[in-house]
C-alpha cells in the first residue's frame, strides 16, 4: 500500500519549513509535486520522495 505525507511531514523530512518545500517545488523543478485530492487535501507519495532523494544523492556523488 503507497504511503503519503502532508506538507508537515515533508518538512519533518527535510528538516526544513513549509516555506521551503514549496520553494524547492517552485525552484527545483525536479522536487516531486503534490497529488491533490478531491477534496482539495495536498499529498506527497513517499516513493516519489524517495525516487528523488536517489536522483540527488546521485548528482551529489558526482560533484564530491
Amino acid at each position: 500500500m503507497a504511503q503519503f505525507l502532508p506538507i508537515n511531514g515533508v518538512a519533518e523530512r527535510y528538516a526544513t519549513s513549509k516555506h521551503s518545500i514549496y520553494r524547492w517545488i517552485r525552484d527545483q523543478r525536479g522536487f516531486p509535486l503534490p497529488i491533490v485530492l478531491p477534496s482539495g487535501v495536498k499529498r506527497w507519495a513517499v516513493a516519489d520522495l524517495e525516487a528523488w532523494e536517489a536522483t540527488n544523492r546521485a548528482n551529489a556523488d558526482e560533484y564530491a
